[in-house]
């Protein structure tokens, strides 16, 4: 068996919880605060961390100016591309749109085979298929995907569309760019960079939008804490897992599975219930996963 290929599968896990549980808590948080409210401080709380990290091992890459230029471009491109994902969410039903932009893994996995020429065995592209299946069907209700394909009379079925899309394309690009930069490099600071430039970018965008960062609640802390640390937790999992090894396509596609854990926390803690066919999409990522490492 493939000990990178096991990497990767941790490193894609490793993703596929933190986001998971970060979007747990961000939930409770998102509708008191404010959608680029909360995803600021979750970037700027994820910093602490990262510095953390970077104190055991204080070792700056020798970069060349346009090198260090490039990380600046990577964070501001990492927080900008949260931007219309929150847009498009607060115009549209999540319930659509979330399995469409959770559908970034398999552009990504594309990309790696056409621009990294990442060998992808079509054995693989099956757990791919099924992995991705159980996403759609944890993150959709099938009523508003009917409405969306069928063109129903439900206009609100199509709201946030365009916004999700350039998400989509955003976001997937900048993975691949994040893949090719990291080429080995150590993550740590090069993540730390990205974070760093990604918060800023997001305060120079509130200011000009005119959105007020200050958390009056000091309670929404005890939220807000977690998704920084979750959040960076799978940024982190996701680059160590892009560094170590050669298979993009798997880190990203068992990361792009973080509504599983949302699903299941919010069972647990929320009493919110599952929906039968996010049952059966569970079933489909685990039996994706434990797919994989023969494939």
């Amino acid at each position: 068996m493939d000990s990178n290929l096991l990497v990767a599968i941790g490193a894609g896990l490793g993703g596929m919880l933190g986001w998971g549980f970060a979007d747990f808590f961000a939930k409770k948080t998102i509708d008191q605060l404010g959608d680029i409210e909360t995803l600021f401080w979750g970037q700027v709380i994820g910093i602490g961390p990262l510095l953390i990290l970077f104190a055991a091992n204080p070792d700056v890459p020798h970069f060349r100016t346009f090198q260090w230029a490039y990380v600046a471009v990577l964070g501001i491109w990492s927080g900008f591309s949260y931007i219309p994902t929150y847009v498009a969410f607060g115009k549209g039903k999540v319930s659509v749109l979330s399995p469409l932009f959770a559908s970034y893994a398999v552009v990504v996995a594309i990309l790696s085979a056409l621009l990294l020429s990442e060998t992808i065995p079509a054995t693989r592209w099956v757990a791919f298929a099924i992995v991705f299946g159980g996403v759609v069907l944890i993150s959709g209700d099938p009523r508003s995907l009917w409405g969306l394909f069928s063109g129903g009379e439900d206009r609100s079925a199509t709201a946030g569309m365009r916004e999700i899309f350039l998400a989509i394309a955003l976001y997937s690009f900048w993975l691949v760019a994040l893949d090719r930069f990291l080429n080995g490099r150590d993550w740590v600071p090069i993540l730390l960079g990205i974070r760093v430039f990604s918060a800023l970018s997001l305060l120079v965008y509130a200011r000009i939008a005119g959105r007020k960062l200050a958390v009056r609640n000091t309670s929404l802390w005890k939220y807000l804490i977690p998704i920084g640390v979750f959040d960076v937790a799978a940024f982190a999992s996701v680059s160590f897992g892009y560094s170590a090894t050669k298979y993009v396509s798997v880190v990203t596609m068992l990361s792009a599975a973080f509504s599983l854990p949302t699903i299941a926390l919010a069972r647990a803690f929320l009493t919110e219930r599952a929906l039968p066919m996010q049952v059966a999409g569970s079933l489909l990522v685990v039996g994706g996963v434990m797919l994989l490492p023969f494939l």
